[in-house]
C-alpha cells in the first residue's frame, strides 16, 4: 500500500500511528508561482524546481532531484496493489488532490486499487491515536472525481480564472473541500480598488493595529484563516514584497537591513529585534484611496495565469466575481518602463 500525503509531518504522524506501507510526499506549494497548463509531470517539475530555487527555498539541483524522486514513485503507482489519497481540508491539498487525479486519469488502467480519505483536520497535527481508523474509512474514488479532478486541474493551470470561478459555481460535492479552497484561492488574487491580495491586506492590516514585532507577524495574520494553508516560507516571500518594492507599504527596521528569517532555527536573534510599521502608501493602500499596482507595477503567477499589468486579473470580494483591469495604452506603456 502506498499512501499519498501533504508533506513529511503528515508521513511521520502515519507512522507513528502504527498505520504500514510505503509513504510519498507530495510536496509543492502550488498556491505559490507558475503552474501553466500542457505540460507533463517531468515537465512542470522542472518549472516548479525552478521556481523553488529563485525564492531561495533551496538549491535548483536539490530542488529537482527532489521532484524527480517524488515523480519516479507517482510513475510506479500500479506496482502497488493499493493506493491511498490522504486529502486534508486546507488549500494546500486541495490543489494537490486535483493534480492527482488528472494524473490518475489519464493513467487510469495502470493502477490497480485508487482509494481516498478526506480529513478534516490538518494532517500531521494532533492525535495520531484515530488516523487508523480514518484509514478504514477510506473510499474507492470514484468516476466522478477522477473527472472533477481533471476539470479541476484544466482550471487552475488555465491562463485566465473565469473556467476555475465557474467551476466553484457547480456542485463540487464529491470533492468535499474543494470549492472552500478555490473561493480562498480566489482572495490571493490582487484586490479590485487597492490591489492587495487578502493575504497582504491582512499583513498591513495587522501591522497598523499594533503588532510592531515583526516575528509576530505570521502568527498574527494565521490567527485570522479559518483554515490554515499558507506555510511561513510563502509568508514571507509576501513581506519581502510589500517592504522592498520601489515603493513599499512596510518599513522595517532593526541592527541589518529586511532579510527572510533563516529555515531553522528561526527565529535567530537579529530577527527578534525587528520593528515594523506602514509607509504612508502603505495607509493609502490599505484605506483604499489608492490601487497599489498604480505605485509597483509588477508580475506573479497563480496557477496557469501570469499576472502582469496587460493582464491584471482583480478579485472583487463583495460581488464574488474576478473583473480584468484594462489599462491605456499609455498606462501599459509606462508599467513596462517602470522599475521592477
Amino acid at each position: 500500500m502506498l499512501h499519498i500525503v501533504n508533506g513529511d509531518c503528515a508521513i511521520q504522524a502515519l507512522k507513528d500511528s502504527g498505520i504500514e506501507g510505503d509513504f510519498l510526499s507530495w510536496l509543492d506549494v502550488l498556491h505559490d508561482g507558475p503552474v501553466p497548463e500542457g505540460l507533463s509531470l517531468e515537465e512542470l517539475s522542472e518549472v516548479r524546481a525552478e521556481f523553488i530555487a529563485d525564492c531561495d527555498w533551496a538549491v535548483l539541483e536539490k530542488a529537482k532531484n527532489a521532484f524527480q524522486k517524488r515523480d519516479i514513485v507517482f510513475r510506479k503507482c500500479h506496482e502497488y496493489d493499493e493506493v491511498v489519497l490522504w486529502n486534508s481540508f486546507e488549500l494546500f491539498d486541495q490543489l494537490h488532490i486535483m493534480q492527482l487525479l488528472d494524473g490518475f486519469a489519464q493513467a487510469r488502467d495502470n493502477f490497480q486499487h485508487l482509494s481516498v480519505i478526506f480529513f478534516d483536520d490538518y494532517l500531521g497535527r494532533g492525535s495520531i491515536e484515530s488516523l487508523p481508523q480514518w484509514l478504514e474509512k477510506r473510499e474507492l474514488v470514484s468516476k466522478k472525481q477522477l473527472v472533477l479532478g481533471q476539470l479541476g486541474w484544466k482550471a487552475f493551470t488555465a491562463q485566465t480564472p473565469e473556467l476555475m470561478f465557474e467551476l466553484a459555481q457547480q456542485d463540487t460535492s464529491v470533492l468535499p473541500f474543494l470549492q472552500s479552497g478555490l473561493l480562498r484561492l480566489f482572495e490571493e488574487f490582487p484586490a479590485e480598488g487597492c490591489g492587495l491580495t487578502r493575504t497582504e491586506h491582512c499583513i498591513l492590516d495587522k501591522a497598523r493595529a499594533g503588532v510592531s514585532q515583526l516575528v509576530r507577524l505570521f502568527s498574527a495574520v494565521q490567527a485570522e484563516e479559518p483554515v490554515h494553508f499558507m506555510g511561513d516560507w510563502s509568508f514571507w516571500k509576501r513581506v519581502r514584497g510589500l517592504v522592498e518594492a520601489p515603493q513599499p507599504l512596510l518599513e522595517v527596521e532593526g541592527d541589518v537591513p529586511f532579510y527572510e528569517p533563516p529555515k531553522t532555527p528561526f527565529p535567530d536573534q537579529v530577527f527578534r529585534k525587528f520593528e515594523v510599521g506602514l509607509t504612508g502608501l502603505g495607509i493609502e493602500v490599505l484605506d483604499n484611496v489608492v490601487d497599489w499596482h498604480a505605485h509597483n507595477p509588477r508580475t506573479f503567477w497563480i496557477g496557469g495565469i501570469h499576472l502582469h499589468p496587460g493582464n491584471d486579473w482583480r478579485w472583487n470580494a463583495e460581488r464574488g466575481k474576478f473583473i480584468i483591469n484594462e489599462l491605456s495604452p499609455l498606462e501599459l506603456l509606462f508599467s513596462t518602463l517602470a522599475p521592477e
